[in-house]
């Protein structure tokens, strides 16, 4: 981590790779390094739940995966909690993909990184051109899902559920939402 106490030149993708793997999340935005804690139980847990309904539901050719790295040419990378991306960039081999092989990103909001999950990421995704975006969000009486489209550039909120979301795009899907803290 030299490199940001030396305050030298932006952080790159290539730069994560000198990183340990400590449990701690490397993002990258527009050259700044950002370091989050590992998540928490509950939110791996839905994070969990969420890559089994949508996987089960994926058409031939997608693949759902969680915590990959999607980069945004050398200065941004972003590692969602939960892909839908072509099997084939996943197969791949290499490190991250990129945006063009994603059609879905789901950001479980933690606490710690709220805003950011809010309002800072789905700019982001737009950029990217990533069509559509899921944010699930915990609060007293369980969790609920906001369905965000990418439509003129900008992310649209679509629909929300905290019983049954059903959606058709990117593919057709139905999430119990009122399960996902229910105990096996």
């Amino acid at each position: 981590m030299n490199k940001a106490l030396s305050n030298s030149a932006p952080w790159t993708t290539t730069d994560l790779a000198r990183l340990p793997d400590n449990g701690q999340r490397y993002e990258i935005i527009d050259g700044s390094l950002l370091v989050s804690p590992p998540p928490s139980p509950l939110h791996q847990l839905v994070a969990g739940r969420l890559v089994a309904f949508l996987r089960d539901a994926a058409p031939k050719g997608l693949d759902v995966v969680e915590a990959v790295g999607v980069r945004f040419g050398s200065g941004r990378l972003l590692i969602p909690d939960v892909v839908v991306a072509s099997s084939a960039a996943l197969l791949g081999g290499g490190p991250t993909i990129g945006p063009a092989d994603v059609a879905l990103v789901v950001e479980v909001v933690s606490p710690s990184n709220a805003e950011m999950d809010r309002v800072f990421k789905p700019q982001l995704y737009a950029t990217g051109g990533i069509g559509w975006m899921w944010r699930a969000e915990f609060d007293t009486s369980g969790v609920e899902i906001t369905v965000l489209e990418l439509a003129g550039g900008v992310p649209v909120e679509r629909t929300r559920s905290k019983e049954l979301l059903r959606v058709d795009a990117p593919y057709p899907v139905e999430i119990p939402v009122d399960r996902l803290l229910r105990a096996r």
